[in-house]
């Protein structure tokens, strides 16, 4: 006797202004991938790469809108679902944010040359609530201003790019792109561990052997 399987309890929720049905039990990007969601067929963290797909939620009988990850948000039914990223051009001001790292120019005027917005920071606290990961945002971009590139650096480990602080800024600042130029910038000026620079050189004169 054939065995009929049982179908797995669904959630009604809303994503981006559509309704839709889903598997619940399920992160919000598992189930909308298991929707077979054509914009989910291919999603990066299933592949082993995060895509940091952040969302704008709002629950069944709550006015409040949270930010978090789709991937730690699990299905609820009667919430409603904001991605930011599949319905908004990319920040005009991250495509003005072209540098390259000189030793010859203090670090604090390459950042205020790149990101003269940071300075801008009105202290609203909307980028810090707005991070999935709890970040101090508005910390870290004060850190950056004052040049203590290393601590802004270090409040940002767990930083995953996710752009919720930037969609929050109302003076256009990208935070999370500020302080990875300071952690950039950190590293560019310190020596080369001799022995990765060893191995760089002999990468150069093409003397590396690699085994396949």
């Amino acid at each position: 006797m054939t065995q009929t399987a049982t179908p797995e309890p669904c959630a009604s929720i809303t994503v981006n202004g559509t309704a839709r049905s889903v598997a619940s039990g399920h992160s919000l990007i598992q189930a909308l991938w298991k929707s077979g969601d054509p914009l989910f067929k291919r999603a990066s963290c299933l592949e082993g790469v995060c895509g940091s797909c952040r969302i704008m939620v709002r629950y069944a009988g709550e006015s409040e809108v949270q930010t978090a990850l789709a991937c730690q948000t699990p299905v609820e039914t009667g919430m409603q679902v904001i991605f930011p990223q599949h319905l908004e051009a990319q920040s005009a001001a991250l495509q003005t944010h072209r540098y390259q790292l000189q030793s010859s120019i203090p670090v604090d005027q390459q950042l205020r040359d790149v990101f003269p917005e940071a300075i801008d920071c009105r202290h609203c606290h909307g980028c810090t609530v707005a991070c999935p990961k709890g970040i101090d945002v508005e910390k870290g971009i004060t850190l950056a201003n004052e040049n203590r590139l290393v601590e802004a650096g270090d409040l940002f480990v767990n930083c995953v790019m996710c752009d919720l602080c930037v969609t929050s800024c109302p003076e256009d600042i990208v935070p999370n792109y500020v302080v990875l130029f300071a952690r950039r910038s950190v590293a560019f000026n310190k020596p080369l561990p001799a022995n990765l620079a060893d191995r760089l050189q002999t990468l150069q004169r093409g003397e590396l052997k690699i085994k396949y």
